[in-house]
C-alpha cells in the first residue's frame, strides 16, 4: 500500500519555502505591533480624528470604522479589515504558484515523479504543507497580538472575540490560498496560474472593496470570499460557525479537485 504522504518530500518542500514564511511574519508581526502600539484607550479622540482624516466611502471600502471602544475591535477594524487579509493573500499568491505550477513550468518537477512516490501522494503532500503554513502564519500572529494586547491592554481587550474573529479570517486566507494552490496544480505555466490564482482571490478583494463603498454594488460584497463576514460584528459576538462551515467546504472541494486534477493530467516531461 503506496503511503499518502511522504515526510521526505514536506521537509524539502520547508526547505525551499521557509524563507518566504519568516518574511512575511515578520511583515506581520510589524504592523501587528504598530497597530497595537497605537492604541490610547485614554485619548479615543485621537483615534477617531484620525479616521475622519479619510473620506467616508474609502473607509467603508477598506472595512476601516471608527465604531469602536475597546482594544479589540480597533484591531477588527483596522487590522483585520484589510491588512490580515491583503498580506497573507500575497503568501498564498507567491506559495501557491510555487509549490506546483513553476515546478511543471521549470521542469524540476521531473524530479520527483522519478521517485517511488506516487502523483497523489507529492500533491497531497504540498497541499499539507500549504494548509499548514497558513495556519501555523494566522496562528503566529493571533497569539503574538493576544500576548502583547493582554500585556499592556488586558482591561481592553476580549481574547475569546479575538479568537474567534482569527478563526474565520485564518480560514478566508486559507480558501484564497486554497483557490492559489488549485490554479497551480490546474496549469502548466505560472503565466496562467498566476493569472488566475492571484486574479480571483484579487477579485474577490476589489469586489468587498467595492461593494462596501457603494450601495448599488452591494452585491459584489455578498460574492466575494471576504464580503460573508464583518470583523467588527464577529468580535461583538455574531455568529461565524455557519460561515466558517462554508470556507471549511470550500476549501476541502478545492484541494480535492486539485489532487484529482494533478493525478490525472498530462504533464510536459
Amino acid at each position: 500500500m503506496k503511503k499518502p504522504l511522504s515526510l521526505t518530500l514536506f521537509k524539502l518542500t520547508l526547505k525551499k519555502n521557509w524563507k518566504l514564511f519568516v518574511i512575511f511574519f515578520g511583515v506581520l508581526t510589524m504592523y501587528s505591533s504598530v497597530m497595537i502600539s497605537m492604541y490610547d484607550p485614554e485619548n479615543m479622540q485621537a483615534i477617531t480624528a484620525m479616521t475622519e482624516m479619510f473620506p467616508p466611502k474609502l473607509m467603508e471600502a477598506m472595512n476601516f470604522s471608527s465604531g469602536f471602544s475597546d482594544l479589540t475591535g480597533y484591531l477588527a477594524s483596522w487590522l483585520y479589515g484589510l491588512l490580515m487579509i491583503g498580506f497573507p493573500l500575497v503568501y498564498s499568491i507567491i506559495l501557491g504558484n510555487g509549490l506546483v505550477a513553476r515546478e511543471v513550468d521549470s521542469g524540476s518537477i521531473v524530479c520527483l515523479l522519478t521517485t517511488p512516490d506516487s502523483r497523489v501522494t507529492i500533491i497531497l503532500t504540498k497541499a499539507l504543507y500549504a494548509v499548514l503554513s497558513m495556519v501555523v502564519l494566522m496562528a503566529s500572529i493571533c497569539i503574538l497580538n493576544m500576548v502583547i494586547s493582554q500585556a499592556v491592554f488586558p482591561e481592553y481587550f476580549d481574547s475569546d472575540a479575538f479568537l474567534q474573529l482569527n478563526v474565520t479570517v485564518g480560514l478566508a486566507n486559507i480558501l484564497a490560498l486554497s483557490i492559489s494552490f488549485f490554479c497551480s496544480s490546474l496549469f502548466n505555466t505560472t503565466r496562467y496560474s498566476l493569472a488566475f490564482g492571484a486574479g480571483i482571490p484579487v477579485m474577490f478583494i476589489l469586489f468587498n472593496m467595492l461593494g462596501g463603498a457603494s450601495d448599488q454594488a452591494e452585491i459584489l460584497k455578498k460574492i466575494s470570499i471576504y464580503g460573508w463576514y464583518d470583523p467588527l460584528e464577529i468580535v461583538s459576538g455574531a455568529e461565524t460557525a455557519q460561515i466558517n462551515l462554508i470556507y471549511i467546504g470550500l476549501i476541502a472541494a478545492l484541494l480535492i479537485a486539485s489532487v484529482l486534477i494533478f493525478k490525472n493530467k498530462r504533464l510536459p516531461v
